[in-house]
This record gives C-alpha cells, sequence and structure tokens, in this order.
C-alpha cells in the first residue's frame, strides 16, 4: 500500500470552490503554476488521497487560491496594450533566468494593469504595491510578510528568516510595483531577500527610479534585464476609449473619443484619461446642461485639473 501524504483543509476547500465555478482539475492545476501539480495531483489533493508529495505546494497553494477568483475576473477586463503584453514576455524571461530586474514607464502607460494581468496568468508570482508609507526596510518586509502565507509562523523565526525558507528553493517571481519609491534600505532588503532565497524580482517603476539605483553601484551592477514601456501613438485611441466605456455608457464613450484620444497622446496617458472621464461623470450628475453635453463635460473637467495644455477646439 502506497503511503498518504496529509493535506491542507483550508486548501482543499479552496480548490473545491474553483472546480464549483466550472474549473476542470486541469485547468486549476495550470492555474496554480506550481512545477509538478497536475490534474491527477489536484484530484487526489482534494480527495485526501496523496500519494506524493510536492515540497513546494501547500507553501504556494494558500498564497494563489486566496485571491485567484479576483486575479480571474480582472484578467478579463484589462485591455491588451502594447505595454500589457510587452511586461509580460519580460517578467515571464525574468522568472527563467533567475534576474534582478528593473523595468521603467513614464505614469499612466499601465504598468499596474501590466502586473496586474500577468499575475492573473502566473498567480504563484508575488505582487506587492508600495506607497508612500512602505519604503523603508522593515516597511517592506512587513508588506511582503503580509502578502504571504504565514499561519504557521509562531515568532520562533526573524520575519526575514521566515520569508527566506518560505520562498527558497520556490522560484517565485516577486514584482515590486512603485519601486521607484525604495529607500536605500528598501532596495537593499530585496536584494539580500533575492540572494538568500534564490528567487527572481521585477522592480517596475517610474523612469526616476533607475537614477536612484544607480546611486549605489553594488545595487545598480546587480540589476540584470533593464526594459523602458510606453504606449505606442497608434494604439492610444483604442485604449482611452477602453478606459472611457470603463466609467461611462458606449455613446458617451464614442462622443468624446477624440478628446480621450487626445489625453491620452499627453503627460499621464491613460491615467490622466481615466481621472478626467469620471470626474465629467460626477460634473453631468450634478449638471443638467453637462449632461446632456458629454463633450462639455470633458472640457468642464479638464478645465478643474492641473494640467499644462487645454483641449483642441470643436
Amino acid at each position: 500500500m502506497s503511503k498518504q501524504y496529509p493535506t491542507d483543509p483550508e486548501i482543499v476547500k479552496a480548490l473545491i470552490a474553483l472546480r464549483n465555478d466550472g474549473h476542470t482539475n486541469a485547468r486549476i492545476a495550470t492555474l496554480l503554476g506550481i512545477k509538478g501539480v497536475t490534474e491527477t495531483f489536484v484530484s487526489k489533493y482534494i480527495n485526501d488521497n496523496l500519494d506524493r508529495t510536492i515540497p513546494e505546494f501547500d507553501r504556494i497553494a494558500f498564497d494563489v487560491l486566496r485571491s485567484i477568483r479576483e486575479r480571474i475576473e480582472f484578467a478579463s477586463s484589462i485591455y491588451q496594450t502594447s505595454v500589457v503584453r510587452k511586461m509580460g514576455n519580460v517578467l515571464h524571461l525574468i522568472r527563467k533566468t533567475g534576474d534582478i530586474a528593473a523595468l521603467t514607464s513614464p505614469a499612466g502607460n499601465g504598468k499596474t494593469s501590466a502586473i496586474r494581468h500577468f499575475v492573473s496568468e502566473n498567480p504563484s508570482a508575488i505582487a506587492i504595491n508600495l506607497n508612500a508609507a512602505t519604503r523603508d526596510a522593515r516597511q517592506v518586509k512587513s508588506t511582503l510578510f503580509r502578502a504571504t502565507d504565514h499561519r504557521d509562523w509562531k515568532g520562533q523565526t526573524s520575519q526575514y528568516d521566515y520569508l527566506v525558507n518560505r520562498f527558497k528553493g520556490t522560484g517565485r517571481l516577486l514584482i515590486v510595483d512603485n519601486a521607484q519609491r525604495l529607500s536605500m534600505s528598501g532596495r537593499q532588503l530585496i536584494f539580500d531577500l533575492a540572494d538568500d532565497a534564490e528567487f527572481p524580482v521585477a522592480l517596475i517603476g517610474n523612469p526616476e527610479m533607475i537614477d536612484a539605483i544607480r546611486v549605489n553601484d553594488q545595487q545598480f551592477s546587480r540589476i540584470g534585464i533593464n526594459g523602458k514601456y510606453e504606449l505606442e501613438p497608434g494604439e492610444l485611441p483604442a485604449a482611452s476609449m477602453h478606459v472611457a466605456r470603463q466609467f461611462s455608457d458606449d455613446s458617451t464613450a464614442e462622443a468624446i473619443s477624440d478628446l480621450t484620444a487626445y489625453i491620452a497622446a499627453r503627460q499621464g496617458r491613460l491615467r490622466a484619461v481615466r481621472k478626467t472621464v469620471i470626474l465629467a461623470q460626477q460634473l453631468r450628475l450634478e449638471s443638467a446642461k453637462l449632461n446632456a453635453d458629454p463633450r462639455a463635460a470633458i472640457r468642464a473637467a479638464h478645465a478643474r485639473l492641473i494640467r499644462d495644455y487645454l483641449l483642441p477646439e470643436d
């Protein structure tokens, strides 16, 4: 009789929930993206009948499964721009090579959408988004610790050592969004973790991120792949139309399409389009005149935002 290996009840519950959503065991195995996990393995795990073990499975599966539904749903809403496609291809390459990489793009070109799309298709990747309160080593370590399954951590080791043990040998890709916010110590923590746990890292941020890394020769010399990404001029009309449709109906998006494309071609790109359309929709709720004229609403919204250009006249 073959040996039976234990399963995690919470992981079993999450796997069953995915099956109830219509995903086959083969599809679940693909979504998990864990080496050695097959349709048969998923079936045996669900039925508590494991005859082999994958050491990394429980360490990775819980992180993946707790947000996989949201990731799948989000992926279906992302517009496939060149930035989404190209960054996705490079993130795959970084994962294969084990590099520490730096990918940059000006604000509004869709870096965050590219990250979310990649993670939805490769949910074993770990993505953290930095803000003004997440810059130094301690803050970054805490953010990464919260982003991973640490149910079995009882304080017997430091959080840093726990993270190293958690990720060592898994080959999981760590993606750091808004990495231009990192302080020197924050970057060093990530570089040290990458060394000690032997996993690939993608630092993604605005162009000034490279200048900040360049200040430290040791950190700068560690960067392998370096890529710069920006939306292509020819795709701006369709991309800006997609953004407008997220916050207004099709007829409104069509009526303002030339204006949103004009905004997308300037600083802030699709982020500027998003802000303008959202504000325009709010102004339309407050004014019957603007509600009847979506182009006037866009112009009114543009005038209220800090911009260094005027919209073209009709």
